[in-house]
């Protein structure tokens, strides 16, 4: 019987074991069975990002829809950036924001469901030999014929087989799970920062972070931001507890050398890299390259390849546009500042904003849809000076 390992029992890993188990799985071993084991330490803990699935996330994985206990619809959202310019945002589909110990626990479970054996150990050491891997464990040594590695950018399994990630490869987060609950996602941008402070809503309490590139922010700088953010809307650390994480944020050098696969083994999730450089958004690619690594090995085609073609590449051009984003200008002012200015004024560019949030907009054709869009922009936006001083409502509340 051929023997999958898996590292790691996040989004990925159980995406990949589970997508393994649900197709013809005497594929993997030429007409008999496989077995897929999932090496993971810690059981559904709670990962200090926001927690958010886009629409087009939630269409794709229906089965996601169907655990509505687990996530906060989220409907309304409030995006501030400098110079006290906000705009609120009646989201045309929900933001579903889960916590994520208890989406991995329904994702394990799923690949459980599905034939996987999960196993509570650590891999610390892997070694191949005669076309086997040796796998060393905290507690037991074992074996397996094809190694897959989903558990974190930082692993060091993952920096033996592709190498380590540049510190610049890299968004330090900071922040607090604060107890209580509120049902609107707020987002606010900062002067010369490049990242963002987010409350991401979740069921029994919320999200409270911020997020800066390695190399450019620092934890001053983290520390100075988020507490004027939650002083400025009104949240406390009080019975909060904090959190700090690395996220993967590739430079568009990482991307152009990315290495996703081997002999004998492959990357899934962020240990690929695999999240936008933009917003740091990951759980999607997560579960769609476990998906796209599970078909390559079942059908035998090109797991790097079919990365790249989906939505490697759109990833690599938001590396490129991450700086200019964050830190370029547009008539005068930053682009954050312009883009909440136009969210509050422009209903075209408003429509533009909803399909970035869905999932619907990638960063290839954002420049030309953008430009093709500008004159009704401005025009809108002039119209709404007009209309906000005859007292009619806004863009976004029309």
């Amino acid at each position: 019987m051929r023997t999958i390992a898996i590292v790691g029992g996040g989004p990925a890993g159980s995406m990949t074991a589970a997508r393994l188990l649900q197709g013809p799985t005497e594929l993997l071993n030429g007409g008999q069975a496989a077995r897929v084991i999932i090496f993971e330490e810690r059981f559904g803990w709670e990962k200090p990002c926001g927690g958010g699935l886009s629409h087009k996330a939630l269409r794709e994985y229906p089965f996601l829809l169907q655990a509505t206990e687990m996530a906060n619809p989220v409907w309304k959202m409030e995006v501030h950036a400098p110079g006290g310019v906000s705009a609120s945002i009646n989201l045309r589909e929900p933001l579903a924001i889960y916590s994520r110990r208890e989406l991995n626990h329904l994702l394990l479970e799923r690949s459980q469901h599905a034939g996987a054996e999960v196993v509570n150990d650590r891999v610390i050491r892997a070694e191949r030999l005669a076309d086997k891997w040796h796998l060393r464990g905290r507690t037991n040594l074992y074996e397996a014929d094809y190694l897959i590695i989903a558990a974190g950018a930082r692993s060091g399994l993952r920096n033996q087989l592709a190498g380590a990630l540049k510190a610049e490869d890299f968004m330090l987060t900071f922040g607090y799970f604060v107890p209580g609950h509120e049902d609107l996602l707020r987002v606010e941008f900062f002067e010369n920062f490049e990242g963002y402070a987010w409350s991401f809503p979740r069921l029994n309490h919320l999200s409270v972070g911020i997020c800066g590139k390695v190399g450019v922010a620092n934890m001053a700088d983290l520390r100075r931001n988020l507490f004027g953010f939650m002083e400025r809307h009104g949240y406390s650390t009080e019975s909060a507890s904090v959190f700090s994480h690395l996220l993967p944020s590739l430079e568009v050098e990482s991307w152009a050398g990315m290495r996703l696969e081997g002999d004998g083994w492959a990357l899934a999730g962020d240990a690929a890299g695999l999240t936008d450089p933009v917003t740091g958004e990951g759980l999607y690619f997560a579960l769609r390259s476990g998906e796209l690594l599970a078909d390559a090995i079942l059908k035998g085609f090109s797991y790097t390849r079919r990365v790249w073609d989906e939505f490697g590449s759109k990833l690599m051009l938001g590396a490129r546009i991450c700086p200019m984003f964050y830190r370029g200008e547009f008539l005068g002012a930053s682009l954050p500042t312009r883009m909440v200015q136009l969210c509050a004024r422009s209903k075209t560019f408003l429509n533009l904003f909803h399909d970035m949030v869905e999932g619907n907009q990638a960063y290839c054709g954002l420049s030309g849809r953008f430009i093709r869009g500008l004159p009704k922009y401005l025009v809108e936006t002039a119209t709404h000076s007009v209309w906000k001083r005859m007292g009619i409502q806004s863009a976004e509340q029309a």
